[in-house]
């Protein structure tokens, strides 16, 4: 949902939960951004399942490398 210049819903979010778990200067990703990349020459790194309020299980999370 974008709104005066802002952006709300479940997809942003996720993305800032996963964001809270990498490193300050680390990116993580989740699996549907590793599998987009595919080919694109990007290596990651699996660090393992994550809780993620409001998400049932545990989510992948991978570093970009």
């Amino acid at each position: 949902i974008a709104e005066d210049g802002d952006l709300f819903g479940t997809t942003v979010q996720i993305a800032a939960r996963i964001c809270d778990k990498a490193a300050t200067d680390g990116t993580y990703v989740s699996p549907v951004v590793k599998d987009l990349a595919a080919g694109s020459g990007v290596k990651f790194e699996n660090k393992g399942a994550f809780e993620m309020k409001g998400l049932p299980e545990p989510v992948t999370l991978y570093a970009a490398t």
